[in-house]
């Protein structure tokens, strides 16, 4: 059985750019691409995104969803690294049908073993990793237990199993699983998950108040608003959120610019958060979000360290080379492998 998912649909190039350092006024770049370079503030499409309707319901659907999933961790008594049951819907929430007339992608995933079930998990966090290093690095915390055999028991695959139906049942691939971004960008599942996750007294020790979805999207159109009447959005600007949480205002700025007939893509993004799990689904959104290459996600105090973007930067750049570096040995292995095969055949011949 070959499972229906789709990992990389309209996904980004397998070359990540370097991050770029963002002053003060940045000049405007051209969005990456495969072909023809882009001009620096591309025209507006034709046909503007329209505004949605019913957001309201798919903000109540996630929430619905973190529900189900929390009381899933609970009653398998999956304990109390709650970054497992978010990865997983993260994990989720990076997938989509790679050929809408083939077998149901969540039938499928239902059908898995509790060692295919893991075994899926790795191969969508390393196939990511693959293409967006920097942010799949941002979101180790969510998966990094995956790779620890101390970890995956019995009892921690039968949680997983019961999270990920909790997950596909609660609708996780209708949320997060469509070929638009504009489509996946409707709300934060997320952030959801994280907050219902964690207890009342541990947000409040993290300083950590989420801002509701439905405030964000009227918050990001004040913004939007405000900076049109001074200056007309550009590619190349920089957008930055100090607080960023799971990457909610952002979301919802992305959204208000889409409905504008801009690509977000075309814009420059970046957030600092001092909590590993926020930050961690907020690299993860950026990815499902369709936000582009230029995104930087920092953890951090933004307060007492003033160069958190640019530190995250070059941890970025770092990892980025690392990708290259271990994508470049893999390659020669390949290539070793194949003159193997083929003097081997000519041997036998």
């Amino acid at each position: 059985m070959s499972l229906q998912l789709d990992l990389f649909a309209n996904a980004e190039p397998e070359t990540s750019p370097v991050p770029q350092t963002f002053a003060a006024k940045p000049a405007p770049a051209p969005r990456p691409a495969p072909t023809a370079t882009a001009a620096a503030t591309p025209p507006l499409p034709s046909e503007p995104k329209p505004k949605p309707t019913g957001t309201h319901d798919l903000h109540a659907k996630a929430f619905a969803l973190g529900e189900a999933v929390t009381g899933a961790w609970n009653r398998a008594h999956g304990g109390p690294d709650i970054a497992v049951p978010i990865g997983l819907v993260a994990a989720l929430a990076l997938v989509r049908q790679k050929d809408s007339a083939g077998p149901d992608l969540k039938a499928q995933i239902l059908g898995l073993n509790g060692g295919e079930l893991i075994e899926m998990y790795r191969q969508i966090w390393a196939q990511h990793w693959a293409h967006r290093p920097d942010l799949i690095e941002r979101a180790r915390i969510l998966h990094e237990w995956l790779n620890d055999g101390r970890t995956v028991d019995e009892h921690r695959i039968y949680a997983v199993r019961a999270v990920t139906q909790a997950a596909l049942k609660g609708g996780i691939l209708d949320l997060t699983g469509h070929a638009d971004p504009y489509e996946r960008t409707h709300t934060d599942t997320l952030s959801h998950v994280m907050m219902l996750l964690r207890s009342n007294s541990a947000q409040q020790g993290l300083g950590e108040y989420h801002t509701p979805a439905s405030v964000a999207d009227g918050l990001a159109e004040v913004a939007v608003m405000v900076s049109m009447e001074a200056k007309k959005p550009e590619a190349g600007q920089h957008i930055y959120d100090p607080a960023g949480g799971s990457g909610g205002l952002l979301r919802a700025a992305a959204q208000r610019l889409r409905r504008l007939g801009f690509d977000p893509a075309d814009f420059q993004w970046s957030m600092v958060d001092i909590d590993k799990i926020a930050a961690a689904c907020a690299a993860v959104n950026m990815i499902v979000w369709g936000m582009g290459m230029r995104v930087t996600v920092a953890c951090d105090d933004a307060l007492a360290n003033p160069r958190a973007v640019e530190d995250a930067q070059a941890q970025a750049r770092a990892v980025i080379a690392h990708r290259d570096e271990i994508l470049g040995k893999a390659r020669i292995i390949a290539g070793i492998r194949r003159t193997q095969q083929l003097f081997e055949q000519v041997v036998a011949a």
